[in-house]
């Protein structure tokens, strides 16, 4: 039985500088001016830091993060929309049609 690849110390710094990169840059993308580094590897782990944030800062990431995990999806509530109209007109069909479709975009989108 072959043994599983021993990751490296310099594959964990490159795997925490392209988890930093792309954290930075997902919070660049909302608004958010924070600088990720990458940690040093303990215990076979990676890790990411940044540096103290103020209070005000922290706040505002919050609510961003609040914002951002109660966004509803425009495609979703249409086609929720006109599943409960089909459902209503006594449409099967076109309710069945919309719960496909549901699935689909589920499996696309999210």
């Amino acid at each position: 039985m072959a043994s599983a690849p021993t990751t490296t110390d310099a594959d964990l710094r490159t795997l925490a500088a392209q988890t930093a990169a792309a954290l930075q840059s997902v919070c660049r993308d909302h608004g958010w001016a924070l600088r990720f580094t990458p940690g040093q590897p303990m215990s076979g782990s990676a890790y990411v830091q940044f540096p103290p944030l103020r209070v005000d800062v922290v706040e505002q990431i919050i609510t961003g993060l609040r914002r951002l995990m109660t966004y509803r999806c425009l495609e979703c509530a249409d086609i929720k929309r006109r599943r409960a109209k089909a459902i209503e007109a006594g449409c099967p069909q076109t309710a069945a049609a919309m719960a496909v479709a549901m699935g689909l975009h589920q499996r696309a989108a999210h």
